[in-house]
């Protein structure tokens, strides 16, 4: 074992990335999976516990960016082609191992709320913060499987009304399977 390989992570942005809707018949997701996907938890918290407190956030892009799909731009309601996105990208580590690839984006807009302070948060979890204020709303969610085969899942948080976007992709191995074992 030498130096950890770079990880892909995931992008909201990939055409490949097929989303639907958790009660979708063809999800083809086994019943536990499905649990882990949909719980309302703080995943965060989650890994803290099955890490033992071994938890920490490593960030592989932190930038304003475009996003090149119309399906994924009007999630965030009506703003233009050239609207730019702050997108954060991070793997969530469990015992020094890759656990969750996450991506979240949010429009410049909702940058001057108090969301503004995710541009701040560098390497502490967003879930964290996210789950720490009182009047968050959350948006339904939403399950893919990307190519390599990992489930995941994507939401709208919603703060003073302005949104941001937060995708999890769970890599298999054992973190994932210590969080599917403690929800059955």
């Amino acid at each position: 074992m030498g130096m950890m390989e770079p990880i892909n992570t995931i992008e909201l942005d990939d055409d490949s990335l097929r989303w639907i809707a958790p009660d979708c018949q063809s999800c083809s997701l086994n019943p536990a999976t499905l649990r882990l996907l949909s719980d309302e938890g703080s995943l965060t918290q989650q890994l803290i516990e099955v890490g033992n407190g071994r938890f920490r956030v490593q960030t592989v892009e932190l930038t304003w960016r475009n996003l090149l799909r119309d399906d994924l731009r009007k999630l965030f309601g009506p703003v233009a082609p050239s609207h730019e996105f702050w997108s954060r990208k991070t793997v969530l580590l469990c015992e020094s191992k890759p656990a969750v690839l996450a991506h979240s984006l949010m429009p410049a807009h909702a940058a001057e709320s108090a969301l503004g302070e995710v541009l701040e948060l560098g390497e502490q979890p967003l879930g964290g913060y996210l789950f720490s204020q009182a009047d968050v709303k959350r948006g339904a969610f939403q399950f893919a499987k990307s190519e390599q085969g990992f489930c995941g899942r994507r939401r709208i948080f919603y703060l003073d009304s302005k949104p941001i976007m937060v995708a999890e992709f769970f890599l298999p191995g054992e973190i994932l399977d210590k969080l599917l074992r403690r929800l059955r």
